[in-house]
């Protein structure tokens, strides 16, 4: 659905809803991953390819946005960038 290049944006308003972003994001599924991900000596990622790189950290709404808005007090925003294969 998303191009390699193409850019994915995942707005949450609860933990849980975040927690899956952010595995979405990092290994591509939405289930947790039972073992821990393939690493070298020096403690580098050797596995498959991510589908996903992450662009920036997550982002919260500002001051000014929850005194107008006090719901978005709750809301993250993850963007993540498709991996060319």
């Amino acid at each position: 659905l998303v191009r390699p290049g193409g850019r994915l944006v995942i707005l949450s308003y609860h933990s849980m809803e975040d927690r899956a972003a952010k595995r979405v994001l990092r290994d591509g599924v939405l289930e947790k991953v039972r073992t821990a991900p393939p690493r070298d000596m020096y403690g580098n990622y050797i596995g498959t390819p991510k589908p996903w790189k992450g662009v920036g950290k997550r982002r919260k709404a500002t001051l000014s946005e929850t005194e107008s808005n006090s719901r978005a007090r709750s809301a993250n925003l993850r963007i993540g960038e498709r991996a060319s294969k």
